[in-house]
């Protein structure tokens, strides 16, 4: 595509703009007689052709890309994303509206919608399975179709979905999920789970009766990945899901885990796999030799981790979601 096609468009849009002002001419957008200052009429032509020339020239990046990171900002829209460019160009100094975040100066940038087929105001469970399986599903349900009926087991028997996560596994390729939700949460169980209900992320979250029709609760699918040799990384919160009502959580010592099953998925990983870690604290965070471990699951919270705001007054500890995202 031939970029300078579009800049009489850029151009005529401009000098509409400026319209009411006689003064201004084209040609005066490079002209060394005229004195440029900053957001006056010629300043913000320069603006326009400088960013045409930057993207006419851009090169292909030589090398292949090593990693790819699906980062999801849970709930940040473009409102939040205006908010937040604002405040950081004001703590800068400036206005705000003329700041850009550091991801809008990516080379490409772009942007996309997904939505829930029986829903105006979407959940996350809907939207993420989207993303990961390329198929619009309802709200409240993970990686399947939108053939299923909400927390009905047996309708979402056949209507599950591949995810992305599960070809890359599939592949051969090392996989991981990172969050400072639950790990059974609707957004990072979308990349390896299936469930009709977005709350059934353990077996006690699910009614008798459809637990006897063989639904499988959201955190014992992340230990059963059946896909690949599992997922190599997966941090988050949500630690009591992991364990039975007989065990009580290590950091919080009056709480226990909620598993109705009696299976302690954290030993469970553990065992699973060569070289495994199960971390639930910073220090053990901080001991992980990337090279010797293989799998590595961190739990850091019985729910949710803690804002960031908060995590200094965890006496435990916890990691920033930079350094999990690091740590991969």
């Amino acid at each position: 595509m031939n970029i300078f096609k579009f800049l009489p468009i850029l151009l005529a849009v401009q000098f509409s703009a400026c319209a009411h002002s006689p003064k201004i001419k084209p040609q005066d957008v490079k002209s060394q007689d005229v004195k440029i200052t900053k957001e006056s009429p010629e300043w913000w032509y320069q603006q326009g052709v400088d960013k045409v020339e930057e993207l006419a020239n851009q090169k292909a990046y030589p090398k292949k890309a090593k990693n790819v990171i699906l980062f999801i900002g849970d709930g940040m829209n473009i409102t939040t994303i205006t908010a937040a460019r604002i405040l950081e160009g004001q703590q800068r100094g400036g206005n705000g509206e003329e700041n850009q975040l550091s991801f809008e100066k990516f080379p490409q940038t772009a942007l996309s919608k997904t939505y829930n087929t029986n829903l105006q105001t979407p959940d996350s469970a809907g939207t993420m399975s989207a993303m990961m399986t390329g198929v619009k599903t309802k709200g409240g349900v993970i990686s399947v179709d939108g053939e299923v009926n909400n927390a009905d087991c047996d309708s979402g028997k056949g209507h599950e979905r591949m995810t992305i996560l599960e070809m890359a596994e599939k592949k051969g390729m090392s996989t991981g999920v990172v969050t400072t939700a639950r790990l059974t949460h609707a957004t990072p169980a979308a990349t390896y789970a299936h469930s009709v209900s977005r709350g059934w992320e353990a077996d006690s979250d699910i009614p008798k009766v459809e637990r006897d029709k063989g639904c499988k609760d959201i955190a014992s699918q992340l230990i059963d990945f059946p896909y690949g040799d599992g997922l190599e990384v997966a941090m988050g919160g949500g630690r009591k899901n992991f364990l039975p009502t007989s065990v009580n959580d290590p950091e919080y010592k009056k709480q226990t885990g909620v598993r109705l099953d009696n299976r302690n998925l954290m030993q469970e990983w553990k065992n699973k796999y060569k070289h495994a870690k199960v971390v639930w604290n910073k220090k053990q965070f901080k001991d992980v030799k990337a090279k010797k471990t293989k799998h590595l699951l961190g739990l850091f919270e019985p729910s949710h981790m803690q804002y960031e705001h908060d995590r200094p007054n965890d006496k435990s500890g916890e990691p920033s979601l930079h350094a999990m995202t690091k740590k991969l």
